[in-house]
């Protein structure tokens, strides 16, 4: 894809740009996440362009001053340290300021998990395409380390190129739970405590009821709220601190199959058997016999 992929800025007299391109390997291709293009850019001059139709993911940074990217018919005004995480095959439209124009450093990118984690960041980031990273410094010189990385065109590179746009993402997607917890610090305080709460009495019978009786909130609110500070709902969270807990007994106890149903919280044999056909592949006797060393 590097000598046919349209090319986010390429207005000669207009931009100061480095770019490098390239075509990723069979391997690549297949299974990670790999560079189109990536550079840096600095406006000589303001201009507007727009891109659409492209098969290929974009994240842009602004190193300095501000301009104006615009989705759909959303205008996203950014400055010094915004990010832009685009999914290509949308219409977009990026323009610097008029007084003020911008440098920026960007990267093209695509793979067999890009879209997976677009969608999670648009989930978490409230369907907006804009997010401000933690240390916008790192952004950066994750760049800087991607464009290194592409005078070399083997597999070790890439290879690193892939971890590199991994850290990217996870950047993105962290930045956006952060934007997405709940404004007051209070408020995300109360969820931590939930969170303790549950670790200390994941056994006990009615654990969302007391939960909910306990801290005021109903159980509708309790699981959105608490998905938006740890990514996942406090119903699935006790269930999964059950299973967890299921699987140290079944390691390193002897204890019957039916009596650590009751003492990891499960409480219910069927959802046992199931938790472990679903979450493991085989039954609650194979796991132990798998992993239990005093088994052996």
């Amino acid at each position: 894809m590097g000598n046919t992929l349209q090319t986010l800025f390429s207005d000669s007299g207009i931009t100061d740009s480095t770019r490098m391109l390239h075509t990723p390997g069979e391997f690549a291709k297949k299974n990670l996440l790999y560079v189109q293009e990536v550079g840096t850019l600095k406006s000589l001059r303001p201009h507007k362009s727009t891109r659409e139709g492209l098969d290929s993911f974009l994240m842009i940074g602004v190193l300095s001053v501000e301009g104006v990217v615009t989705v759909g018919n959303t205008d996203y005004r950014v400055g010094k340290g915004d990010c832009v995480f685009l999914h290509c095959m949308e219409k977009y439209v990026h323009e610097s300021s008029e007084k003020r124009p911008w440098e920026l450093a960007w990267v093209h990118f695509n793979g067999s998990s890009a879209r997976e984690y677009f969608n999670l960041f648009m989930e978490k980031n409230d369907g907006k395409p804009v997010f401000v990273p933690k240390k916008p410094k790192d952004y950066e010189k994750q760049i800087r380390s991607l464009m290194e990385g592409q005078k070399e065109k083997d597999l070790e590179s890439e290879l690193e190129s892939g971890c590199i746009l991994l850290n990217l993402l996870n950047m993105a997607i962290v930045s956006a739970m952060s934007h997405g917890k709940p404004a007051a610090e209070e408020t995300a305080e109360v969820y931590n405590a939930i969170r303790e709460f549950v670790n200390d009495r994941y056994q006990e019978r009615g654990l969302m009821e007391t939960i909910v009786e306990k801290y005021g909130f109903p159980e509708e609110e309790a699981n959105q709220g608490f998905r938006k500070v740890y990514g996942i709902e406090l119903q699935d969270y006790i269930l999964n601190r059950r299973f967890t807990a299921a699987k140290e007994l079944l390691r390193f106890t002897a204890k019957p199959v039916k009596e650590i149903v009751e003492e990891s919280g499960i409480g219910n044999g069927d959802l046992f058997r199931r938790l472990f056909l679903d979450g493991e592949g085989m039954s609650a006797e194979e796991y132990r016999n798998k992993w239990a060393q005093w088994v052996k």
